[in-house]
């Protein structure tokens, strides 16, 4: 909030949710000489930031954090999608420095024919666009650089996906991800999903 807000006599409170997103106006330090401060502290507290041991004020915040998860799914960064040249039942997910070698891997896939459809995800809370793609296909690859499956465990957690539809391909070992071993683990796990590669004048 603006100095001129607060001298205007707006309401302020730290934690208050003036208009339903769950992303309360905050003052920076110096805005106004004597309006707008607050104290407040890791445990329990009010819309105004006052300690407080209530019940109804700790659901008061918890409803509050899950509407501000929900408007924050439209401000992030959205994921972006590739299609394949033809329909696919088949998905892969993948983020950050896995791009270069996952884009790699798809231009080789797409001239051999393998339909597959892919997301990049760029941000968290995951949007509306990667529940309707996980809900486009039968089975996704969630390709990663981590040991522990963590995106795969987001998805499991936050979208209450059936763990069997999200198979995990995880590199670890320091080196970064290929666009080689994307191909190799890929292809023989279509091969094990019996997904053929589309051939001239044939449907996929």
């Amino acid at each position: 909030m603006t100095a001129e807000e607060l001298e205007a006599g707006e309401e302020f409170g730290r934690y208050l949710d003036v208009d339903g997103d769950g992303i309360p106006y905050r003052t920076l330090p110096g805005t106004h000489p004597t309006k707008g401060s607050y104290f407040t502290r890791g445990t329990t507290k009010d819309r105004y930031a006052r300690y407080s041991e209530q019940g109804p004020d700790y659901v008061d915040n918890m409803r509050r954090l899950l509407r501000k998860f929900e408007s924050a799914k439209e401000l992030v960064p959205q994921p972006v999608v590739r299609r394949a040249k033809q329909k696919a039942r088949i998905g892969a997910i993948y983020y950050g420095s896995t791009s270069p070698a996952m884009n790699e891997a798809m231009d080789t896939l797409d001239g051999q024919g393998v339909m597959l459809d892919t997301l990049r995800i760029r941000a968290f809370p995951f949007s509306d666009a990667v529940v309707e793609f996980v809900a486009e296909h039968d089975q996704i690859f969630v390709i990663e650089q981590n040991r522990d499956a963590q995106l795969r465990s987001l998805l499991v957690n936050e979208l209450n996906v059936d763990p069997a539809r999200l198979m995990p391909v995880l590199h670890y070992d320091g080196t970064p991800i290929t666009a080689r071993f994307i191909l190799g683990e890929v292809s023989e796990r279509m091969r094990l999903l019996n997904v053929q590669p589309l051939k001239k004048g044939k449907a996929a």
